[in-house]
């Protein structure tokens, strides 16, 4: 939850206030809002600031989306200082997910940023935007055009939750006036440091003046300074022509160290950074030199609005009276204020609403609407040319063609949210009733029938001619999935028709084995030359090889064959195997 802390003669108490309104001052106070961000490398933002307004005491660190408040009892003047950077850095990722998560973060905290714009230019009677740098940042006028719509969308909504306020006039309490400062560099520039009245560098006022015609031709430009119906607008800029206090100050300031040394090439750079550690330290003091003018600049057009009151606007952008409450009962009605634009459930309202906050993120816009055009594209490239039925791996295989597609379209911190959206519906396709059966056969080839139990038979549609155990015979089988379909029920078969008339001895003790032994001619009918003479055999295959088999001595005396016969083996796995006994 948003933390705002108000310093009022030395209290602090969160806000919206949940104590007694008359416990704070009840002296009328012009509310001026302060927010920006400082230069690298020079003072920070809170520190110029409690140089510049006398007794304020802003703290450097505090929550973030904080805003601290100090009373100036002898200005009637109530700061309101948002201690946060308008432009808050990419965050750097190291995957896709963490990509989508930061950018997600970081467009939640502008949303958090365009809260505090509704609510600080909304009770404020003077906004003042300081800038880092000597030009105008432009990336401020977008936050500002999502806000002056979305505070067009929220005035009537605004008026039936607070009611008859009597600080409030159609929404807030009046349009604020808009204040500029910048950070000057001189010897950027090349402006000599001429001081005129009250100490004020003269080159750096002309600058402010030419400053307001650009700020104000820039705002007109955009169109964030309609002529007419200044309620409308989120802020005021006085024109060029009007008799006005200014509403651009220059805060003089030096060149870093960095920038004086690229003049300094020459020099040696020990020395020279040693020498300038004098003018890194004392920037306190350079901008306590400053703050004054700061503060003057800020006070004269407080004073400004306390004098002309309504005469400071134009007829045509604001006929209504100003008007500077009291602190208690300004507070009550800020804190009511507050609680609204708190609400999460305002920003997805209407489709209006919406849309300017989606604005906010163009970069999520154009990634979602390439992810959203890309992914039937890459949906069509998983299911394109699929069988009716297939394994894990064809699955993986088409997803993994589908995702490459979405890749080569899709752009942008949503491809993620896509990609994972594309897997899960791929794997819906698949799960669908089309699932094959994941079974391999034992010379490797998969099954092809759908999915089904482990009681139905696999099969793959192959068929492999096999001779019989005694190699006489040969006969087409099915692609075996298992041992036993493959050692024994195919020569089982064939058992009978051929090779029952040979008499067989099992041999090792072991029965798992299932090797057997059957004679089938004298050793002397076999020639080295020629091998076996059979049909049946592979050119170059058969040639027997030695091979020693170990037996008992009393399964060796069952053999009934005659002395030097060849011996014929089938092994579990449907190999035939001879050899010669001695």
């Amino acid at each position: 939850r948003i933390q705002i802390l108000f310093e009022i003669m030395s209290l602090k108490f969160g806000f919206p206030y949940d104590g007694d309104y008359l416990n704070l001052p009840s002296k009328p106070a012009a509310v001026v809002g302060l927010m920006g961000n400082s230069r690298a490398g020079t003072a920070s933002l809170t520190t110029i600031l409690n140089c510049t307004i006398s007794g304020a005491s802003f703290s450097e660190k505090c929550n973030d989306s904080s805003i601290q408040a100090y009373f100036e009892s002898s200005t009637s003047s109530l700061y309101l200082y948002y201690n946060k950077a308008l432009t808050v850095p990419t965050q750097t990722a190291t995957t896709r997910c963490q990509y989508l998560e930061s950018h997600k973060e970081h467009i939640n905290m502008k949303l958090e940023e365009i809260k505090i714009w509704l609510w600080m230019f909304s009770v404020c009677h003077l906004v003042v935007v300081f800038h880092p740098s000597q030009t105008f940042d432009v990336t401020y006028l977008k936050p500002f055009r999502i806000a002056t719509h979305l505070l067009q969308y929220f005035q009537s909504a605004v008026k039936e939750a607070l009611g008859s306020n009597p600080v409030f006039h159609q929404s807030r309490i009046h349009i604020p006036k808009l204040l500029f400062t910048f950070q000057s560099n001189s010897a950027s520039m090349h402006l000599p440091p001429k001081k005129g009245r009250h100490g004020y560098n003269t080159q750096c006022k002309r600058l402010a003046l030419e400053m307001e015609k650009q700020v104000f031709h820039i705002f007109r430009k955009c169109r964030l300074l309609p002529k007419h119906h200044g309620y409308n607008a989120l802020a005021y800029l006085p024109a060029l022509n009007d008799n006005k206090e200014p509403y651009v100050y220059f805060m003089e300031g030096k060149a870093s160290p960095s920038q004086d040394y690229a003049s300094n090439k020459h020099v040696d750079p020990g020395l020279y950074f040693i020498s300038q550690l004098s003018a890194v330290a004392p920037q306190y003091s350079e901008i306590q030199d400053d703050g004054p003018h700061l503060s003057l600049f800020i006070k004269r057009n407080v004073t400004h609005l306390f004098n002309q009151g309504s005469l400071a606007y134009p007829e045509e952008i604001s006929s209504e009276p100003l008007l500077f409450h009291p602190v208690n009962v300004w507070c009550e009605a800020a804190s009511a204020l507050f609680e609204f634009y708190s609400d999460p459930h305002i920003y997805t309202a209407t489709p209006a609403v919406i849309r300017s906050v989606s604005e906010l993120d163009p970069e999520g816009l154009y990634s979602e609407s390439r992810c959203e055009k890309s992914y039937p594209v890459a949906l069509s490239g998983y299911t394109d040319n699929l069988p009716s039925h297939y394994t894990k791996v064809v699955h993986e295989n088409q997803l993994h063609h589908a995702l490459q597609v979405l890749r080569s379209r899709a752009k942008g911190p949503y491809y993620e949210t896509y990609a994972e959206k594309l897997r899960n519906d791929c794997l819906k396709i698949w799960e669908d009733g089309r699932q094959g059966c994941e079974g391999i056969s034992l010379t490797g080839n998969a099954c092809v029938l759908p999915l089904h139990s482990k009681e139905k038979v696999h099969s793959n549609r192959i068929r492999i001619r096999n001779s019989c155990s005694c190699g006489r015979s040969q006969s087409y089988r099915s692609d075996p999935f298992d041992l036993e379909t493959a050692n024994s029920g195919f020569y089982q078969s064939l058992l009978e028709k051929c090779c029952s008339t040979l008499p067989q001895t099992r041999l090792f003790g072991r029965p798992q084995l299932c090797w057997m032994t059957s004679p089938l001619s004298a050793a002397s009918s076999y020639q080295t030359s020629t091998g076996i003479e059979q049909p049946g055999f592979l050119l170059g295959t058969q040639f027997l090889l030695p091979w020693d088999i170990p037996a008992e001595d009393g399964h060796i005396n069952k053999l009934s064959e005659p002395k030097n016969a060849w011996k014929h083996r089938t092994n579990r796995s449907g190999d035939t195997c001879h050899t010669l006994s001695q």
